[in-house]
Parts: C-alpha cells; structure tokens; sequence
C-alpha cells in the first residue's frame, strides 16, 4: 500500500511522497487542509481495513466498495455524519482497441480529501510533483479541491473523445471511398475494398456505450453535490459550490452530446458498410453465376459424348471433336448473346 500526502503549514504546503500508516489518522486529525492518496493492491486488504475502519472509523460498506475488484458502473455519493464518500469513474486505454473503466473512491470532508484506487492516474503523479499553487485556498475548503480533482478526470475526457471523432472521421472517409465504381473492376482481387474493419467499428460503439453510461451517472452525481452539499460552518455557500460544479456538469453533458453525434455517426458507418459488403458479395455471386451458367451446358455436352457407346453420333468421325466443340461454343456464343440482350451482363 502507497500513501502520499499533500499538507498545509502556515502558508506552505508539504508533500509527503512516503507516508507511514500509523502517520494518517494524525493528519486527518489536524484540523488543517490534508490530501492524502491510497494506491492498494488485493494484498493490502487487511491493512487497508485496519486503518480506514479503525483508525479512521469509515464506515465498513465504504472501505469494501473500495477493496471491491470490480468496477462499479455508476458513480454515487454517500453521505455520513462527518464525512461524504465519492465512487467516481475515469477511463482508460484506447477506444478503437479496447476501453477500460476505473474507479477512484474519495472521501472528503471540511479540511481533507482522501483518494483510494487501485490503479495509477497519470495526473495525480503530476500533482504530487507539482501542487497547485493555490492550495493554500483549500483551508477548510476541501470541496474546492474535491473540484479540482474531478475537473482534471473530466477533462481527460476530452482526449479519448477526440480520438474517437477521429477514428469516426476516418472511417466515414474509408468507407465513402469504396463506394466508388472500382468495386465491381475486380471482385475476386485479395486487396480489400473496404478498408474500415467491423470489429473496429463495433469496438468504438462499444467504448461510446460505456462512456455514455458512465457520463450519465456522473452527471446525477454532480446535481447531487449542487444540490445537497452543506456543512455547517463551511465557508463556502451552496450558490458558491453550484457555481464550481455546474461548469463541470456542463461539460458533461456537452460530452454526452458528442457522444451521442458519434454513436449516429459510426451507426451510419455501419450501414454503409453493411451496404457496401453485400454489394461485393453480390458482385462475386453475380460473375460465379455466369461463368456456372455457362459452364453448365459444356459439362452436359461432354458428359453426353464422353460415354462409351459405339451408335453415338460423330463418336467414329474424324472431324467428330470438332463438330463438338464447334457446338460448345456456338452454345456459349448463344448464352452470351442471350444474356447481353437481357442486360443481365
């Protein structure tokens, strides 16, 4: 288990890289603006329990939502006497490959916010390297840096739904490309005509499923802070904390706006696609058609003359291979012909 802290003392600020345990419950004791960061792992179960349910008498369901594996797939908010608990989601990875949901628990109080998660956040590292200058505002303000740091997980946001408008865009030019007439130049070439590939687009609408879904639940979350964040003596006012969260909110649901663009974008894409698959499976079924139709007449006639029966016509003829494949072709001639004037080719 990996503690660090952020600690204010007069007018500075401190970080502690390297906290110890038993050093915690001090600290979030002290009356002063604290920020502390919890990275466990499974086998720090027991230890983790020990501290948050004894030490610091957090509530049992709180610590086992943080010890739990899986990923919740809604953020929430508790609320308890002297302190609110946060399951807030983030992502992770690429979304044209595959997009991962995480999950960073928070506690937060009048003077302290405590993170737990299981996994490393880039930005966190960033923090601690660099604190905000103006931490020294946080006094007794911890809901302001609470918003500091969901603003920072939101904004990442931004980044995974630009890479998904670009893959989009990509898409939607590849496959408008292959709808040009060179399809039908050569169906049977090993190049692909439609370069977008389905597994891709259904792993985009996927990671959009997924943000959606998180998205939302995050934006209740946020009405549930501006609407019932209060604490005596606090000296921040609600109208204050709804000013700082909207904004976020807003840029919530602006994000589900681009999502929901997206996801009508990559649906059409599928269409198209679909379109454009089934037109060059037609196209190959409509040549091997032909050349069967074709082919199906020449096996008759050589099935018929190749059998071994001395009365056959032609069969003890010296020109007979030629009467017969004179008739072959004056029979493929006349299907062609007949096709052409059918405008079947």
């Amino acid at each position: 288990m990996r503690i660090e802290a952020v600690k204010l003392e007069g007018e500075d600020q401190v970080v502690l890289p390297q906290l110890q345990v038993a050093d915690v419950a001090q600290l979030v004791n002290s009356e002063v603006f604290t920020w502390i960061d919890i990275s466990i792992s499974k086998a720090d179960t027991e230890q983790f329990k020990t501290l948050m349910i004894d030490d610091l008498d957090f509530h049992p369901k709180t610590v086992e939502d943080c010890l739990e594996l899986t990923t919740h797939l809604q953020a929430k908010m508790d609320e308890e006497q002297e302190y609110k608990f946060i399951s807030f989601l983030y992502f992770e990875g690429n979304p044209r490959e595959q997009l991962v949901v995480r999950e960073l628990n928070i506690y937060f109080s009048r003077t302290y916010v405590i993170t737990v998660h299981s996994h490393d956040i880039e930005n966190f590292s960033k923090l601690f390297r660099k604190p905000p200058r103006h931490i020294v505002e946080y006094r007794e303000r911890a809901i302001l840096f609470l918003h500091h740091i969901i603003d920072m997980l939101t904004d990442s946001y931004t980044g995974t739904l630009r890479q998904i408008q670009s893959y989009t865009d990509e898409l939607e030019f590849e496959v408008f490309d292959a709808k040009r007439p060179r399809l039908r130049a050569n169906p049977f070439s090993r190049r692909k005509d439609t370069t977008t590939d389905m597994k891709f687009i259904l792993r985009s609408r996927q990671s959009l499923v997924m943000m959606r879904r998180t998205l939302s639940s995050e934006s209740s979350l946020l009405n549930q802070i501006i609407r019932e964040y209060n604490y005596d003596g606090a000296p921040e006012s609600s109208e204050e904390i709804a000013i700082y969260f909207s904004d976020i909110r807003d840029h919530v649901l602006n994000y589900l706006e681009i999502i929901e663009s997206e996801d009508r974008s990559l649906n059409h894409v599928m269409e198209v696609h679909s379109l454009i698959t089934g037109y060059q499976t037609n196209e190959k079924l409509y040549i091997l058609t032909i050349m069967s139709t074709l082919m199906l007449p020449l096996t008759l006639i050589t099935g018929f003359w190749g059998m071994n029966f001395d009365n056959l016509w032609w069969n003890h003829t010296p020109n007979g291979i030629y009467m017969v494949a004179l008739l072959m072709l004056a029979v493929t001639v006349s299907l062609i012909a007949f096709f052409r004037n059918r405008n079947w080719i």
